[in-house]
């Protein structure tokens, strides 16, 4: 079965049945035991069968399997060539319990072994009939009829095993590795569309909040505006005061002559136009004061101003480059999920 962990897949728990279609490996085997005369099955990397044994010869299946005792030497011998081919990494050939030649292929994934494939049942010399016949008694099994099967198993040379041995090797361990592939790119793509997916989400709300800032600073730069309209209206309407200041100042001066003029009479009145005077000067003080705040004022917000309009074209050209970077990750989204299912249907 398929673990993860830490992003990786787990190759202690991968399993043959994970990788190889176990019908396309029973007719290679099929095939391949058919071509080089000779036995084979798979088995897992526990020793369990992962397809059903091919060419099996009746040396085996009718006399070395029918005993309790022949089928766990069998086993033992199983084992044990797995184990010598998984030490050197490379088929293993030799001379199983009965003395026929067997060998043994380790499937090998990033190192890890997860299975053996198994072929022999073959001789590369004449039998010996005695060493035959002390099997046959040792795991008590009909002696005749052992030796009898063992005249119906092929002699095979030297290179023609060691051949069968490395084709079994190789192509095995092809169909492993590409199985293997395929799962890690389904997983990857899989892996990466999910990815994206979040990717696209955290984008899409931060071209939200782009286009956000935006319109906001669209606004602000909106109501500096219109502060900057008020404000000359403001300095308008100082001009106005500080003209009728001017006015009432030549009212009051004319008005002090007038009381002059008048002599004793007038001296209430000349109070008056001292006031009025002292009125005038006040006002145009006071407006002078304004209007040098004004001015001030003025220049903070055409600093403002134009902050406000770098601000907003920074915040427009990154709302437009956040609007074409989710396009491109839905894009991304869309070939990552396509070739996630391309994966799923294979």
């Amino acid at each position: 079965m398929i673990a993860i962990n830490e992003s990786q897949i787990d190759m202690s728990k991968l399993e043959l049945e994970d990788i190889i279609d176990i019908n396309v490996l029973q007719n290679f085997l099929d095939n391949f035991a058919i071509g080089f005369n000779c036995a084979a099955v798979s088995v897992g990397r526990n020793g369990e069968e992962f397809t059903r044994p091919s060419y099996y010869r009746p040396f085996c299946a009718n006399y070395i399997h029918t005993s309790h005792i022949g089928d766990q030497r069998c086993a033992d011998c199983h084992k044990t060539f797995g184990e010598k081919a998984i030490s050197q990494n490379r088929p293993y050939i030799g001379y199983c319990h009965a003395g026929l030649v067997d060998f043994a292929a380790p499937v090998i994934i990033n190192g890890e072994h997860i299975g053996t494939v198994l072929g022999g049942q073959i001789l590369n010399k004449k039998a010996d009939e005695a060493q035959i016949r002390e099997v046959a008694n040792e795991i008590e099994v009909d002696a005749d009829g052992l030796w009898a099967a063992t005249q119906k198993i092929d002699i095979v040379p030297e290179k023609t095993i060691q051949a069968a041995a490395e084709v079994l090797y190789i192509v095995v361990n092809a169909l492993a590795q590409s199985g293997y592939n395929r799962i890690e790119t389904e997983y990857l793509s899989s892996n990466l569309a999910e990815n994206f997916i979040q990717l696209s989400t955290t984008i899409e709300a931060l071209a939200e909040g782009s286009q956000d800032i935006t319109s906001h600073q669209s606004d602000l730069v909106s109501e500096i505006k219109e502060m900057q309209k008020h404000l000359k209206e403001i300095t308008g309407v100082l001009k106005s005061i500080t003209k009728i200041a001017d006015q009432t100042r030549i009212l009051g001066i004319n008005a002090s002559i007038e009381a002059a003029h008048i002599g004793a009479a007038g001296r209430a009145f000349a109070i008056v136009a001292d006031e009025i005077s002292n009125l005038s000067d006040t006002t145009k003080q006071t407006v002078g004061t304004v209007s040098s705040i004004n001015e001030s004022i003025e220049k903070s917000i055409g600093t403002t101003q134009k902050s406000a309009d770098l601000t907003l074209e920074t915040t427009s050209t990154l709302s437009a480059s956040m609007e074409e970077l989710s396009v491109t990750v839905q894009n991304s989204v869309t070939l990552a999920e396509k070739l996630r299912e391309m994966f799923r249907d294979k």
